[in-house]
C-alpha cells in the first residue's frame, strides 16, 4: 500500500511523519482515556505548528533553503530556520483572539462544566443550553461554545474582542479543573485517530528496519549542506 515510500529517502520519512504520530499519539490518548485537555488557543495552536514541522522541513524549508547561509554557517542555520519558525508561529498564534481549546469533550458535554467554572469567576452568570452561550455580567463578558455535533473537540470564545488574558487565565483554570472532575462520556472516541497513528508507526518501522546506514546518511546529508 505505501510502495511508493520505497523510493523515498528513509530519513526523510521519519523526519516528515515522527512529530505528526506525536501528536496524533498524544490526542488520540487523551480521546479514548476518556480524559480531557484544556489548553489555550496559543497552546493548540504551537502544537499544531510542531505537528507538521516534518513536512515543513522536507518540504519549503528543502525547496527555499538558504545554501549560501549553510555554506558559511553550517548546521548552524537549521537553529535559525527553527527560531524563524518559532516567531512566525507566536505571530499567528497572537493574530487570533484569546480561546479556549478543548480536546475530549463535545461543545454539548462543556457547557455543563463551562457553567459552573464561570460561576466560580462570577455568580451572577447566566446561560443559555440551547445556543450554548452564556453571560458573565459582573465583566459584561458574554461567553459561546464552537463545535461540531459528535465530535469531541470545543472551543471557548468571547463575543467581546478586548477581553484581559487575566480573565481568560482564570477561567481556563477553573474550566479545568471543572472538566476534570467530570465523569468520563461514553462511548469513547479517538479510535480512528489511534489508528491512523498504528499505520504510521508501522510505516515508519518498516522504512526505518534494516535501514539504519541510510539513516545516518540522511541524517548527514540534510544537517550538512
Amino acid at each position: 500500500m505505501f510502495s511508493f515510500l520505497d523510493s523515498v529517502d528513509p530519513f526523510t520519512v521519519l523526519l516528515a511523519l515522527a512529530p505528526l504520530v506525536a501528536y496524533l499519539m498524544v490526542i488520540s490518548g487523551v480521546r479514548l482515556s476518556g480524559r480531557a485537555l484544556v489548553t489555550s488557543g496559543g497552546r493548540d495552536i504551537a502544537a499544531l505548528a510542531l505537528a507538521i514541522s516534518g513536512f515543513l522541513a522536507v518540504g519549503p524549508a528543502e525547496l527555499f533553503f538558504p545554501t549560501a547561509a549553510a555554506t558559511m554557517f553550517g548546521p548552524a542555520v537549521w537553529i535559525a530556520l527553527a527560531v524563524f519558525y518559532g516567531l512566525s508561529v507566536s505571530l499567528i498564534a497572537l493574530s487570533f483572539p484569546p480561546r479556549i481549546a478543548v480536546y475530549g469533550r463535545t461543545a454539548e458535554e462543556l457547557y455543563a462544566p463551562l457553567l459552573a467554572a464561570a460561576k466560580t469567576i462570577d455568580d451572577k452568570v447566566s446561560g443559555d443550553q440551547s445556543l450554548l452561550q452564556m453571560t458573565l455580567p459582573r465583566y459584561g463578558i458574554h461567553l459561546r461554545i464552537d463545535g461540531h455535533r459528535g465530535i469531541d473537540y470545543a472551543q471557548i470564545v468571547a463575543f467581546e474582542p478586548n477581553v484581559s488574558l487575566r480573565f481568560w487565565s482564570q477561567l481556563l483554570a477553573a474550566t479545568r479543573g471543572q472538566v476534570q472532575g467530570q465523569k468520563p462520556p461514553l462511548p469513547r472516541r479517538g479510535y480512528a485517530m489511534f489508528f491512523l497513528a498504528c499505520v504510521l508507526v508501522g510505516v515508519l518501522v518498516t522504512q526505518s528496519f534494516g535501514n539504519q546506514e541510510l539513516l545516518v546518511q540522511g541524517f548527514r546529508d540534510w544537517l550538512w549542506r
